[in-house]
């Protein structure tokens, strides 16, 4: 289901352990009052292993000593074991030779321009915020039974013939589409949440001098200032 850019519900909170800056020359996570950074390398790394277990057992599968029961002289059980080499030969070299430094997912506060991460060994979509299609996918049983929601961005800024589908993995997708629209509704104040504890201030101060302009998303829930005084001083300049 296609999500409206508008904060639903309570969002997921980020503490302050989430902040990774550089490591070991490889992009790592970020977040403040401008950019909320991640890297999704890791994953690369998964798929790796992934690739590895699909070769050892295409093998292993193909060359069993024939005192088993397994048909080895089956065309198509061996045709399976060949594709199944294959297919794990591509995901090692995917892991191996993709750029990490394009699979990232990038919030820009200040600009409203998103970046995430493309199909295969294609460079990042980066496009505005508020043009980008989101959705909930829903897996499920019998008698409509919900067994896994899941966040996907659609590749829309750079459509294709058949559209394509990036996944965040998070366990409430709702609250983590909460939190990218609240984030990125620059008018509002930061999300809660410690990560952002060291630039609440800062962010006030920008959008006072600015005359707290009207938020640019809705919201099913209220998203008040850090203190009393700054929420005061928010409805008496900015009127909300």
């Amino acid at each position: 289901m296609k999500q409206p850019h508008r904060i639903l519900e309570y969002p997921t909170v980020y503490d302050k352990d989430f902040t990774v800056y550089e490591k070991n020359g490889e992009l790592s996570d970020h977040a403040d009052d401008k950019v909320f950074f991640r890297s999704f390398a890791f994953l690369l790394t998964s798929n790796l292993y992934w690739g590895i277990g699909a070769v050892a057992f295409g093998v292993i599968g193909l060359f069993m000593p024939g005192d088993t029961e397994l048909p080895e002289n089956d065309k198509y059980y061996i045709l399976l074991l060949i594709l199944l080499i294959l297919g794990g030969l591509f995901w090692m070299f995917y892991a191996l030779y993709a750029n990490k430094n394009y699979k990232i997912f990038e919030l820009n506060r200040l600009t409203g321009m998103v970046t995430y991460p493309d199909s295969y060994f294609r460079k990042p979509l980066k496009g505005r915020f508020k043009e980008l299609h989101a959705v909930i996918t829903v897996t499920g049983g019998v008698d409509d039974y919900v067994d896994s929601e899941y966040l996907k961005f659609v590749n829309t800024f750079n459509p294709r013939r058949f559209t394509l589908l990036y996944t965040f993995y998070g366990s409430e997708p709702y609250k983590d589409w909460s939190f990218y629209v609240w984030y990125m509704d620059k008018n509002r104040p930061l999300p809660p949440g410690e990560i952002f504890d060291a630039y609440r201030e800062r962010d006030f101060e920008r959008r006072k001098k600015l005359g707290f302009p009207k938020p640019l998303y809705g919201s099913n829930i209220p998203t008040p200032e850090a203190t009393p005084a700054q929420q005061a001083e928010r409805e008496r300049i900015g009127g909300w």
